[in-house]
Parts: structure tokens; sequence; C-alpha cells
């Protein structure tokens, strides 16, 4: 019986595309997960004034949260590719409002922020704890208003007390977060540093030596207070204090505005669009880790 012969043709035809197939399949699995984008589909991100970001540039009015469109949290959306981001950041809250309604400055009542989190959402940032007990009100904002000098060293120790208690009101809420989206990766996002390590300048509200020294304090404590409570709650820190170092308010690169607010740019003494794109850099290279080892 004669043998058939085999047509080579045929076979150049098929092999070329299973070699090709092949290949692209070693090719993925050897590359590594900095190589590919990370995946999130509902990204919810709460927060106080420098989460909604005042005016940075164009902020929605309606409701007094002051919430801008191009905040980091909107920045994270668009550099993520993340489909479906629900950002109920809102000016003045506490950590109490992420279960409780807030009412804002033009007599709005806002539902609690939490109330959006679902079982599908599967990332959250959040950024809360300079107001609660108004201590942002004490620390920053009461100074811009005062005429003669701003003494904080005369409060120092009510102001520390603050902070102290503000490490439980975060993990209550971060446990209660991580409840209702039990599949999230959840962010917990520092606050800038805001004073130079020493020295003055005429961003500054009127301060005596030790009122900048109590300033300093409380910026820097609250940080570790939020680590604290992150770690306690097996939830990722986002140190932006550190991060921010070289670009506080007296620096040549500002990541937030000084004592006057500069109509459409920012608000006095808070979130800058320099600072808001330096943070949504840095929680997108966050993402783009795998999440660590929050139990070991």
């Amino acid at each position: 019986m004669p043998r058939r012969r085999l047509d080579r043709r045929a076979v150049v035809r098929v092999g070329v595309p299973v070699v090709l197939v092949v290949l692209s399949l070693v090719l993925t699995s050897l590359a590594t997960p900095q190589d590919r984008e990370p995946s999130y589909g509902r990204y919810v991100a709460f927060g106080d004034s420098f989460t909604a970001a005042p005016y940075v540039p164009v902020t929605d009015l309606a409701s007094g949260c002051l919430r801008s469109d191009r905040n980091y949290a909107q920045r994270v959306a668009e550099e993520l590719r993340i489909p479906t981001l629900l950002d109920r950041s809102c000016t003045g809250a506490q950590t109490s409002d992420l279960l409780g309604s807030q009412r804002t400055r033009l007599g709005v009542d806002v539902a609690p922020q939490a109330a959006v989190l679902s079982a599908d959402t599967d990332l959250v940032t959040v950024g809360l704890g300079f107001n609660d007990e108004r201590l942002y009100g004490r620390i920053a904002s009461r100074c811009r208003q005062v005429a003669d000098v701003c003494r904080l060293a005369d409060e120092r120790t009510m102001l520390l007390g603050i902070v102290d208690r503000v490490s439980l009101s975060l993990r209550l809420s971060l446990l209660d977060i991580r409840r209702r989206a039990p599949r999230a990766r959840v962010l917990l996002v520092g606050y800038p540093r805001m004073l130079p390590p020493r020295g003055d300048c005429i961003e500054l509200p009127r301060m005596r030596p030790q009122d900048r020294a109590t300033f300093r304090e409380v910026n820097r404590e609250l940080g570790e207070q939020m680590r604290l409570a992150a770690r306690q709650s097996q939830v990722e820190y986002v140190d932006f204090y550190r991060y921010s170092r070289g670009h506080d308010i007296c620096s040549d690169t500002p990541w937030v505005q000084g004592r006057t607010g500069q109509g459409r740019r920012a608000a006095g003494m808070h979130p800058l669009p320099a600072g808001q794109r330096a943070l949504a850099r840095l929680i997108s290279d966050t993402l783009r880790e795998p999440p660590p080892d929050l139990l070991g």
C-alpha cells in the first residue's frame, strides 16, 4: 500500500499559529505582577476636605461637600481604568459621618458615606480623622482667622488628647467597612506634611515658635495614630506625610495652599492640584503592587 506523503506546507500553516500561541502563554506566565495592571471594578472613596479637595479646580457646590472633579480619587480611577467610582468625600466630614448623616455648612443633610458599600465593592480609600472633635478647625481654620497670634502651644495637651482618640474611632470605622465590603482592598490615606521642619513664612498664620512646634507635633502624631489604626484593623496605610516631605506650605513646590485661598485653585490651608496629583500617583503605585500580608 503506498505511503501518504506529508504536506509540509500544511505543517507550516498549522505550526506557526500554534507556536505563536504557546509563546504568548509562556511570556504571559513569565510576566511579573508589576507588569500587569490591577483590575478593580467598583471603587468607593471616603474622606473629608483633604479628599474632596475644594476648588481643585472644578467643585460641586450643591450640597456643601465642595467635592472636586480632579481630586485624587478621580485621578486614581482614571489611572487604573476603574469603571465605577463612588466618591462620597465631603468637606467637614468626621469618622462618625461614615455611619451617620452629616450636615454641611449649607444646612444640607448628607447620607452616611458608608451607605454605598456593597459586597461587590473591591476597592476603598479612607481619608478621615483630622476633623474629629474639630481638630483641624482648632489648629488651622481658626488660626487663619485670628488677627493676633494663634496660641496653639497653650492647648497642646488638649489637642494631643484628641489625636490619641482618633485611632479608636478609625479602628471601629475600618472594621465596619471590612464587614460591609469583605472583598475590598482597603487603604487608609494619611494627611500631608503642612509646615516646614523649622522656621516660618508669610504663607502661614501668625504663630510663635512653640505654636508651630505644636502644629507640627499634631500633624505628625495624627499620622502615627492613623498608621496604628490601619495595622490593628489589618488594612493598608498610605503614608502621605512621609511622601510629602519637602512640599510643605512654605516650600518652593507646595502641595498644600497657604493661609489665603486662591479662587478656583485651592481653599486656604487645603490641598493644591499638585498635591492631589502626587497623592493619586502614590495610591496608584501602591495598588499596582500585590496586597501585603497584613496578618503576618
